[in-house]
C-alpha cells in the first residue's frame, strides 16, 4: 500500500543538569587550597510523551488502514479525478479513530465502503494501492458528498432462457436511471415495444435492439432515439434478476392495488409485499391483467428498481461491498467498479419514495403486422428531462 500519514512531532524535554565548577584560588603564600563546595544537580520535569494516534477497525487489512489514516490524520490521500481536490480541504482530525466497514469483489476489482459517525469512504484497489473513489466526511468539515459527474445508466433487462446467452435476445425491460450530485434523480422507463429505428439498421421493436447489436447497440439505440447522453448499462437476465433480490433477502415492495397474475395466482397484495427472487420476476413480466399493459408493467418494473434501492439504504454503507460481491456475478457492464460503487451509494442518501419514476407515454398501433408502441412529443420531453439526471429537476 502506498502513502503512509506522517505523524505530528512531539517534542521531549529532557532534564537540564547544571554542573558547577569550582575555581581553587592559589595565593603567594603556601596555603592549602580550599576544599570545593558542594555540587547539587536540579532536574526540570519532563513532559509525558501522548500516545500516538491510531486508526482502527476490526476486520479490515492493514493496506487499507494505512490509506484509511492518511484521510483521517493527515497526508496526501490516493485518490482520483476530481476527488482530489475535495478531499484536500479536510481538516484531519487530531484524536484516534475506530472505524467500521467491508470490502468485497466487483468482478476482478476489490472495493470497500469505510464508515466513521456519519462519514462514509468509498474505495477500489488497483493493483496494490487503496484509492478513494467517492464518498462524504462531515467529521473532517466537508459537509457535501464529492461532486459527482451526473450519469444515465440504461439498466436492460434480457428475456433470454435457459441456456441462451443475455446479451443476445430481446430487451424486456429499459430503463434510464439518472443520477446527479444530489443522488438518484428519476427513472425513465421505456416499453419494450416502442417502434423505433435500430442503431444496427431498419426499424423495429426497441427491444430487439438487444438480440441484433448486443448491449452495445441497444445503448445505442436508446440514444440514438431519445437524446440522452448514456453513460453506460447494466444488463441482467431472468436468473440474474433472481440472484440478485435474494441476495437482498428479498425486497419490500408497498403496492397500491391488489395484482392478480394472467395465470390465476395473487402476485401484489394491497400495501407491504416482501417479495423473494421468482415472485419479483412474476411482477416484473406480468402485462395481460394490467389496463394500460406495457406501459404499467415498466412502471412495475421503475418500482423494482427502487425497492431495491430502499433495501440498499436500509442496509447501510457497511453491507455495499456484500451487496455488490454477490451481485456481479449475475450482470454484464460498462461501467468501473468506481462508477457501480458511487452509483449503489447514491442510494445511501436517497429516499426512494420521492424518486420520480415515468414511462415514456405513446400511442398504440400497428407495424408489420404486429402492436406496438408509437413514442411521441410526450416522451421526447421526458427524455429532454432526464438528460440532467433530474426528473422536474
Amino acid at each position: 500500500m502506498a502513502d503512509l500519514s506522517r505523524m505530528p512531532r512531539h517534542a521531549v524535554t529532557a532534564g537540564v543538569v547544571t554542573l558547577a565548577l569550582l575555581a581553587s584560588g592559589c595565593s603567594g603564600d603556601s596555603k592549602d587550597k580550599a576544599a570545593p563546595s558542594p555540587t547539587s544537580t536540579t532536574a526540570t520535569p519532563s513532559t509525558p510523551t501522548p500516545p500516538p494516534l491510531r486508526v482502527t477497525a476490526k476486520g479490515l487489512p492493514n493496506d487499507l488502514l494505512a490509506t484509511m489514516k492518511v484521510v483521517y490524520l493527515g497526508g496526501k490521500v490516493p485518490t482520483t479525478g476530481d476527488v482530489a481536490g475535495y478531499v484536500a480541504k479536510r481538516k484531519p482530525l487530531k484524536k484516534s479513530v475506530a472505524l467500521t466497514g467491508s470490502t468485497g469483489r466487483w468482478k476482478n476489482t476489490r472495493i470497500a465502503a469505510v464508515g466513521y459517525g456519519k462519514d462514509v469512504t468509498l474505495l477500489v484497489k488497483d493493483k496494490k494501492t487503496w484509492t478513494v473513489v467517492g464518498g462524504w466526511w462531515p467529521s473532517l468539515g466537508l459537509q457535501q458528498r464529492v461532486p459527482t459527474k451526473t450519469m444515465r445508466v440504461l439498466a436492460i433487462g434480457s428475456d433470454a432462457r435457459p441456456n441462451e446467452k443475455v446479451s443476445s435476445t430481446r430487451a424486456d425491460s429499459l430503463h434510464i436511471i439518472g443520477v446527479d450530485a444530489k443522488g438518484v434523480g428519476g427513472i425513465v422507463g421505456i416499453p419494450r415495444d416502442s417502434w423505433v429505428p435500430l442503431a444496427s439498421g431498419g426499424t423495429n421493436k426497441i427491444n430487439a435492439s438487444l438480440a441484433f447489436g448486443g448491449p452495445t447497440g441497444v445503448t445505442r439505440t436508446v440514444q440514438n432515439n431519445s437524446g440522452v447522453p448514456i453513460d453506460g448499462y447494466l444488463l441482467t437476465g431472468f436468473k440474474g434478476f433472481r440472484g440478485m433480490v435474494n441476495t437482498m433477502g428479498g425486497i419490500r415492495f408497498v403496492a397500491s392495488e391488489v395484482l392478480k397474475s394472467s395465470h390465476g395466482p395473487t402476485l401484489l397484495k394491497k400495501g407491504v409485499n416482501l417479495l423473494r427472487g421468482e415472485p419479483a420476476l412474476n411482477v416484473a413480466r406480468e402485462r395481460h391483467t394490467l389496463a394500460n399493459g406495457d406501459f404499467g408493467r415498466s412502471a412495475n418494473q421503475g418500482r423494482l428498481i427502487l425497492a431495491g434501492m430502499g433495501m440498499a439504504h436500509a442496509g447501510g454503507a457497511a453491507k455495499l461491498p456484500k451487496y455488490l460481491s454477490a451481485m456481479w456475478p449475475h450482470v454484464e457492464t460498462d461501467l468501473t467498479a468506481a462508477q457501480v460503487l458511487n452509483l449503489s451509494a447514491a442510494a445511501l442518501f436517497t429516499d426512494s419514495s420521492k424518486v420520480p419514476n415515468k414511462v415514456t407515454p405513446g400511442g398504440v398501433g400497428m407495424r408489420s403486422g404486429q402492436s406496438v408502441v408509437l413514442l411521441g412529443g410526450g416522451a421526447q420531453a421526458l427524455f429532454n428531462d432526464i438528460k440532467d439526471g433530474r426528473l422536474g429537476g
